[in-house]
């Protein structure tokens, strides 16, 4: 998979997330106003993102371990 077909499968995986979490709010809460759930939302939102950034780096972090092992390797 190509590094623009995988930026554009991340993208639709954080746009999923968005959706359901939105869908949720919505469903749970719907006997709030439209501005009450927009807020809650809000609230959530900053934990999605945090969610994806810490999945990113934890891929980054196993991607550096990989290599620095590789370079052990050819060290020896």
């Amino acid at each position: 998979m190509g590094e623009d077909e995988e930026l554009k499968e991340l993208a639709r995986e954080i746009v999923f997330m968005y959706k359901a979490v939105w869908d949720e709010v919505e469903c749970q809460l719907s006997g709030l106003s439209a501005d009450k759930r927009e807020r809650i939302f809000s609230l959530i939102s900053p934990f999605i993102n945090n969610m994806f950034a810490m999945a990113m780096n934890e891929g980054a972090m196993e991607d550096f371990a990989k290599t620095q092992d590789k370079s052990k390797k050819k060290r020896r």
